[in-house]
């Protein structure tokens, strides 16, 4: 981000085209959080009985990375497989600093993509193979929505609370 820019700025990036045609999944996905479901990010609670039975992937280990004024939550490895809900919104600051995602509907505390860093300072982000964002900015990729694990920072009002995943710009 430059001070030079007269406002904010849309990064967006289509899904991928396995995801065409599944737009439901996101309204999917809402309802069920509207109405107390909880996600498990797709990790199934028990393993697979049977040979050939699929286990989906989780959004695995995360690590934290804070400065004295912001909080960043991001995936600590590469992901196996791509959550393929559309997520977007506004970037923010929480009042705690931590990252969170605006959409008309509130603040949800965020993910980044594994890789993701803050720019000295802590005022932005950069983010592996998409571009430096930062507060105001729009995202538009692909992961998917559930709850924070217990590994997300208190300061952020972890865990359990709802939380994006963004997985792929």
């Amino acid at each position: 981000m430059s001070e030079s820019r007269g406002g904010p700025r849309r990064i967006e990036k289509g899904p991928g085209p396995a995801a065409k045609g599944r737009g439901g999944i996101a309204l999917v996905l809402g309802i069920a959080l509207a109405f107390g479901g909880t996600l498990t990010a797709c990790t199934p609670a028990v393993p697979p009985s049977e040979p050939g039975d699929m286990i989906l992937p989780g959004p695995g280990p995360a690590s934290t990375t804070t400065t004295d004024t912001t909080v960043l939550y991001a995936a600590g490895r590469e992901p196996t497989a791509i959550m393929e809900a559309r997520v977007g919104g506004t970037l923010a600051l929480s009042e705690g600093g931590c990252w969170v995602v605006e959409t008309g509907e509130g603040q949800t505390f965020v993910q980044f993509p594994f890789g993701s860093s803050l720019t000295p300072g802590g005022q932005s982000i950069n983010v592996p193979g998409f571009a430096t964002v930062g507060v105001g900015d729009s995202i538009d990729g692909s992961g998917g929505y559930g709850s924070a694990p217990t590994d997300a920072p208190e300061a952020c009002g972890a865990p359990g609370q709802p939380m994006v995943f963004w997985q792929s710009a």
